[in-house]
């Protein structure tokens, strides 16, 4: 028999020097059918401080990441899913940051991702943001 998987989620940010705290982050586990097939996510972004809008990017990247993961179709597999998904992130905020502030750069965020299916942790960043694991307190 197979062991349950056990998930204790909690988060901390602070803005550190920086003024405003750009930071943004979200966990989804789900019920049912979407557990079996898609698995939990949870997604941390840092919008980038030279940004005009980075607070903004950074909410974008993990709301976008979450809704889009589990819209994707049953077919693809985590690795698919999570590469088109952040494709589509990047594309969206170059072309919004083009669109609003007439820059490439203002809508600009990293982008950290696990996602937790079966048996299997799956890792996916963009950018300076990382992801540890700390096993027995050592990193």
């Amino acid at each position: 028999m197979a062991n349950k998987l056990i998930i204790t989620a909690g988060q901390h940010s602070q803005a550190g020097i920086k003024d405003q705290n750009e930071d943004c982050c979200g966990i989804l586990i789900p019920k049912g059918m979407d557990l079996t097939h898609k698995g939990i996510v949870a997604v941390t972004a840092d919008g980038v401080g030279s940004s005009e809008a980075g607070k903004e990017a950074s909410e974008y990247c993990v709301q976008g990441f979450i809704s889009d993961y589990y819209s994707t179709p049953m077919s693809w597999g985590v690795q698919t899913s999570a590469e088109r998904i952040i494709h589509s992130l990047n594309s969206w905020l170059y072309t919004q940051g083009q669109r609003r502030y007439a820059s490439e750069l203002s809508l600009a965020s990293t982008l950290a991702v696990l996602i937790l299916k079966s048996t299997t942790a799956h890792l996916f960043h963009v950018g300076d943001s990382r992801i540890y694991l700390i096993r027995h307190g050592e990193i």
